[in-house]
């Protein structure tokens, strides 16, 4: 291969290159994917390959030689893009880049003289350093035995713990199985001992089921009532609602009366806390509104009612020297609406109810009864124009519950109503008298924000 790479010496003068413009050797084997003849200027140096190439970007030569079975092969010679390391060399001096196949590796050299891509001084053994066949010292069979027995030991050591893991979770839900839910950080106190148990307290049927709470219609000393069973595991959310029905004032027609509390009896009785309440036989309104229609007569007594019930629990008062705190809801619903015998609404299920921060001294007002505008009365769409107000977009403009009220009262009885005075605005006034432009009449009093 020397010897027929060595006829490059004899190239003839007329294509050697100008001192500024790098001339190389060109090649390129029919196997090779693209081409790298427009880095230069190709010069008819004979009548076949290879060919002589004038650089036109780079005063660098490169070759690159395939080793198969110590034959060395060129694939391509030519002109570089750019002046790359290694490109000041005046000699091809190649070093070993890839793999191709098995027993084949890929050589490469950079130069910088005319023509000295065109054969290359030397090629480095095979599995010296730097060469791909190098990969450093290899393990000796001993100690290749030794590793995998390491990973197979570490392999089955993870087996274990995964399934010791696995085998005391299902010991743990067995325990949860046989032994029932586990209790709750406030169940572990006897909390039936600050309960009285009532055996007159009779259990009819049950009226409806919750998500940790069942209904049961009953009797107490010939009283019909609403029996509210928890389960055992529930008894934080019974003392929180036994703490709010048991609030000093909180008695009101619209509201459920809270009887007693007690404690659940022997199987197939509810086991855990109790609460007695009013029973409403007509149902739940959502429930009542399914199976009857109503007038306007009745529709608006609801409403009214409703409202009057909710601004109640709203509503701070000290009254007879207790203060009742305001109270939000926080889950009214038709389901949690009750309908009493008269046709009028009664809020219950106070399980997610809040007590609100307010007054801890008596006020120094007494607010009474204000008067809504004459507008409303006069007006049949006052109904619209109220259910607007309540839903506006602006939440800090939307009627509190006391207004609505009050606004109902007066499409329920727009005999008694009276108009605000001149000045004021036409809805429930969230300010007090003094900030309207005209002296109110004595009788007319706006709501609170």
């Amino acid at each position: 291969m020397l010897g027929s790479l060595g006829l490059w010496a004899l190239l003839p003068a007329a294509v050697q290159a100008p001192p500024n413009r790098r001339t190389c050797v060109f090649f390129e084997a029919p196997a090779v994917r693209g081409s790298t003849k427009t880095l230069g200027e190709l010069l008819d140096a004979g009548p076949g390959p290879p060919r002589v190439i004038r650089c036109l970007y780079s005063h660098c030569c490169f070759g690159i030689w395939n080793l198969t079975q110590d034959q060395a092969q060129v694939e391509m010679q030519g002109c570089r893009d750019s002046d790359e390391p290694g490109c000041e060399s005046l000699h091809c001096d190649p070093s070993p880049r890839a793999h191709p196949s098995p027993g084949s590796t890929l050589f490469t050299c950079s130069c910088g003289t005319d023509f000295c891509n065109a054969n290359y001084s030397h090629l480095p053994p095979l599995g010296s350093p730097g060469t791909p066949g190098s990969q450093g010292p290899q393990a000796s069979p001993g100690e290749s035995i030794w590793m995998a027995l390491v990973l197979l030991g570490l392999f089955l050591l993870l087996l274990l713990l995964l399934g010791s893991i696995i085998l005391a979770l299902l010991q743990r839900k067995a325990c949860r199985v046989q032994g029932g839910p586990d209790p709750e950080p406030d169940a572990g106190r006897d909390w039936s001992e600050e309960l009285p148990e009532l055996p007159e307290l009779c259990f009819s049927q049950v009226i409806q089921e919750g998500g940790h709470t069942v209904v049961w219609a009953g009797q107490l000393r010939g009283e019909l009532v609403a029996i509210k069973a928890f389960p055992p595991r529930a008894v934080a959310q019974f003392r929180a609602e036994r703490a709010l029905y048991e609030l000093p004032g909180l008695q009101h027609d619209h509201v459920v009366r809270f009887i007693t509390a007690s404690r659940g009896g022997p199987s197939p009785l509810p086991s855990g806390p109790l609460l007695v309440l009013e029973l409403h036989p007509k149902g739940s309104l959502c429930h009542y509104l399914t199976q009857h229609t109503n007038d306007w007569g009745s529709s608006l007594r609801m409403a009214l009612s409703l409202a009057q019930g909710l601004a109640f629990l709203h509503e701070e008062r000290w009254q007879d020297g207790q203060y009742k705190p305001g109270i939000a809801h926080r889950d009214l619903s038709s389901q949690n609406v009750l309908i009493r015998e008269d046709g009028s609404c009664a809020i219950g299920d106070l399980g997610l109810a809040l007590v609100l921060p307010g007054l801890t001294q008596p006020s120094a007002w007494a607010p009474t009864q204000p008067q809504s505008p004459a507008a409303i009365m006069e007006d049949p769409g006052g109904l619209r124009e109220l259910l607007e107000d309540c839903w506006d977009a602006d939440p800090e403009a939307r009627l509190t519950a006391e207004c609505v009220q009050q606004r109902l009262a007066v499409l329920a009885h727009p005999q008694g109503a009276h108009s605000f005075p001149e000045g004021c605005p036409h809805s429930c006034p969230p300010l007090c008298p003094e900030d309207c432009t005209s002296t109110p009449a004595p009788a007319i009093h706006p709501c609170g924000p």
